[in-house]
């Protein structure tokens, strides 16, 4: 069994990653593996600045544009600790979430040269629990919950 086969789904946002790992077999009894990881993003942006010398000159471009070259990093540095909890052993991933930060992730996936899961899929989904997650992610793939048979007394 190769350490490249596990299916994986991410719910994101600004603030959180929820990383949901499948078992490698479909039918097995491994459990799913969910890992929490939380930002360093901040959330407010920098108001006010400073007023250009001249009447009608730009107004606190320096400013936006600082707190924006931080944001931009911070998004960055997050993005890649998600990849580092999925690399080398995911081959398939799926990113969902309600916000944009979805598509900031697959695009720092695809940026990699060294690590090429195939996304097989970039949607939109409100807020979850974490059990809602691990059930979206098995639904995305097909992949059924292990059935327990109940117990006789």
């Amino acid at each position: 069994m190769s350490l490249m086969n596990k299916q994986t789904g991410i719910w994101i946002d600004l603030r959180n990653a929820y990383i949901i790992q499948l078992p490698a077999a479909i039918h097995g009894n491994e459990d799913v593996d969910v890992i929490h990881l939380t930002s360093e993003i901040e959330e407010t942006a920098a108001t006010g600045g400073t007023r250009s010398k001249t009447p009608w000159g730009p107004q606190g471009g320096d400013v936006k544009r600082t707190a924006q070259e931080r944001r931009h990093h911070e998004e960055k540095h997050f993005f890649e600790a998600v990849i580092d909890k999925i690399r080398p052993n995911t081959a398939e991933l799926v990113i969902f979430g309600p916000s944009e930060a979805k598509h900031g992730l697959a695009n720092a996936v695809g940026e990699h040269k060294d690590f090429r899961p195939e996304i097989a899929g970039v949607q939109t989904a409100d807020q979850m629990t974490q059990h809602q997650m691990v059930a979206w992610v098995r639904a995305f793939f097909n992949h059924p919950a292990p059935r327990q048979l109940p117990k006789r007394s």
